[in-house]
């Protein structure tokens, strides 16, 4: 199985490729209280999603992964 981080750089594409790359961002850190029930559904739904969708959902179940993910969408807001 592969690590969740090893999808980001194509999320982080598609996402930017939409330009909702800023929004994705956003949302991670101010939903981080429905991060866990995010990925509660993202696993019930693994049969149906697939691979992407069970790293999505261990990338929101942990608080320091999402953090990081949004870090990965959006390096200049550490600055």
């Amino acid at each position: 199985m592969k690590s969740p981080r090893e999808h980001w750089s194509r999320w982080a594409e598609t996402l930017r490729r939409y330009q909702l790359d800023g929004l994705a961002s956003w949302l991670l850190d101010a939903g981080r209280p429905l991060a866990l029930l995010s990925a509660q559904l993202l696993y019930a739904g693994r049969p149906f999603l697939g691979e992407s969708a069970d790293a999505l959902a261990r990338t929101l179940e942990s608080d320091d992964e999402t953090r990081a993910f949004a870090s990965f969408l959006d390096p200049g807001a550490d600055s």
